[in-house]
């Protein structure tokens, strides 16, 4: 179970009751989500629900209409966005708390928040809020593991209708990318994801098979059978793998040019400072960060309108480097 993108943060259980006022939920959604890179088990699944009932039985009677009903909207918009689904048990004949403590102690490093009005045997919002934001933390050491990375997208994964999965380097035909593939449709198993989408450069398939200073690439009829030799046998009947092929611009051109790995979605996103592999590393070499509002809504602009969307022709905006060409594969 994936509380946050790093391990290290506590992990973090709330009653869906948990706030007093309305200001609480607002200080809620400040601390979790894509954009903070920490989420909270969402127990029982109905937890969003729940909470969004419990606003109603809150007075903010002090509210203008207009600055409420704002508010309200960004309660709806972001809060399901803040957790994550589990598999625990949840008897609707128990309070929270009861079905929560069988388990609490349980687990590791963690916070558990109670009902605003009697928070025992927990804490209340108040009491643990400052805690949680101390030990929040936007950035941690990546070893570059698949694993360690299905670990940090899963939230955005089973939030979000597609990812995109950015690397220039990574040769989708190669092993590390099969197993990476594999995973991460697994994690996305009973999902809303039902799409998973490789943006990479053209040059960079079939490196495994390249000998030292080949340059020559495959050409569009041999990438197309590689991929479906490799992928097709395992992608699940109702999700679909597609592969972006981008022809970067020259050095100083206003054209694309791929750098930076990327874990992308319509909700949020994650910068990893290096690729994959199938054996960890003992210390870690680069650091993962994850993006804030402003830079993913330029990531969004960049990869899923300019790349995976490049055959839709849509209106370009000024500032944003689009691809010279994109030769799209879909599985």
């Amino acid at each position: 179970m994936t509380f946050s993108t790093n391990n290290s943060e506590k992990n973090v259980l709330i009653d869906p009751k948990f706030a007093i006022e309305w200001r609480d939920v607002v200080d809620f959604l400040s601390e979790f989500g894509p954009f903070n890179g920490r989420y909270v088990p969402r127990y029982p699944n109905s937890w969003s629900n729940r909470l969004m009932d419990h606003l109603e039985d809150i007075s903010i009677a002090s509210l203008e209409p207009v600055k409420k009903q704002a508010m309200l909207e960004r309660i709806r918009r972001e809060l399901p966005l803040c957790s994550v689904p589990i598999s625990w048990n949840y008897s609707d004949d128990k309070s929270w708390a009861e079905n929560t403590s069988t388990f609490a102690n349980n687990i590791i490093n963690s916070i558990v928040i109670g009902d605003a009005l009697d928070p025992r045997p927990f804490v209340s919002w108040i009491d643990a809020v400052e805690d949680i934001r101390q030990t929040r933390k936007r950035s941690w050491p990546f070893q570059g593991t698949v694993i360690e990375y299905i670990n940090s997208c899963t939230p955005l994964l089973v939030n979000s209708p597609s990812a995109y999965l950015i690397d220039c380097y990574l040769d989708p035909f190669s092993d590390v990318a099969e197993y990476l593939i594999r995973s991460l449709f697994a994690a996305a198993n009973g999902s809303k994801c039902y799409s998973i989408e490789i943006i990479t450069r053209r040059s960079a398939c079939g490196l495994r098979h390249k000998k030292i200073n080949d340059t020559q690439q495959l050409t569009d009829s041999e990438i197309e059978s590689e991929f479906r030799q490799i992928f097709s046998k395992f992608i699940p009947k109702d999700r679909n793998l597609k592969l972006h092929l981008v022809t970067e611009g020259k050095l100083g051109s206003d054209f694309l040019r791929l750098h930076d790995r990327f874990f992308l979605t319509l909700h949020g996103s994650i910068n990893f400072g290096q690729g994959f592999l199938l054996v960890n590393q003992r210390i870690p070499q680069q650091n993962a960060f994850v993006t804030d509002k402003d830079h993913h809504a330029r990531l969004k602009q960049t990869f899923i309108d300019g790349v995976a969307r490049h055959s839709d022709k849509l209106a370009k905006i000024s500032g944003i480097a689009y691809p010279l060409k994109v030769t799209s594969f879909i599985l």
